[in-house]
């Protein structure tokens, strides 16, 4: 834990970086369309596979099942590693995506996702700020920001300029900046799960 923090340290305290700035687009599923059919689980929940309008050409595809989301940017997005990329426990995404940019073009998002953390009770839920690093031709987790960190919106946007464009989704493990020791399991903490 302490190298996480040390390490985010370095580069959250490094001056503004030139060049950089946020653009935001609604996320609602209303709005979106579905390209898969809505099926049910066993528990009644339906799942389904939607896509929805991002920043510029940029794809948003929303991926729901079994209480679980998965969020991918870009064009056939089935093979990045975000389609697969998800927390273990219960989840849900926010309404509203922030994209970083660098001299205008997208380099990473940051959504809030909503995660239960205890097995036991799902309604005990903690935010989590993802990082997600935008390429050519893959997308992937390259950060965890608890949302209950103090100024968690500013440590994320500094982890997506300072990260995305050295981040190898291939071989790169997400960064994690946290405000307790919360333990969160299945969020590919490891890299890619393909």
């Amino acid at each position: 834990m302490r190298s996480v923090i040390v390490a985010a340290s370095l580069f959250l305290a490094s001056p503004a970086l030139a060049g950089f700035d946020s653009v935001y687009t609604d996320f609602i599923l209303d709005k979106c369309q579905r390209v898969t059919p809505e099926t049910s689980g066993e528990d009644g929940e339906s799942s389904g596979v939607f896509e929805c309008k991002g920043q510029g050409k940029y794809v948003v595809t929303f991926v729901e099942g079994d209480l679980r989301s998965f969020v991918s940017f870009g064009t056939e997005t089935a093979d990045h590693c975000s389609f697969h990329q998800t927390f273990s426990g219960f989840n849900s995404v926010g309404n509203k995506i922030e994209w970083r940019r660098k001299n205008g073009k997208p380099i990473a998002t940051i959504l809030r996702w909503t995660v239960s953390y205890d097995p036991e009770n799902s309604e005990k839920t903690k935010t989590w700020l993802v990082v997600t690093k935008l390429g050519k031709n893959d997308s992937c987790h390259m950060g965890y920001v608890e949302g209950a960190t103090p100024n968690a919106n500013e440590k994320a946007r500094a982890l997506a300029d300072a990260q995305a464009s050295g981040f190898s989704c291939a071989t790169s493990k997400p960064i994690f900046i946290a405000n307790s020791d919360t333990k969160i399991d299945g969020i590919a903490s490891d890299g890619c799960p393909r």
